[in-house]
């Protein structure tokens, strides 16, 4: 799993996901709405 996947966000507000980290800088915000309420997102895997 990429280090990125590990960064997911659900905005709190308009629901849609994003990532808290991009190449140049720390996203603290959605990118579409501008709130910064958010939920982690868990990701599941199964490794056998």
């Amino acid at each position: 799993m990429s280090k990125l996947s590990r960064n997911l966000r659900i905005c709190g507000d308009c629901g849609i996901v994003y990532t808290s980290v991009s190449f140049t800088k720390y996203i603290d915000q959605c990118p579409i709405c501008n709130s910064k309420r958010f939920e982690a997102l868990q990701i599941k895997t199964t490794v056998d």
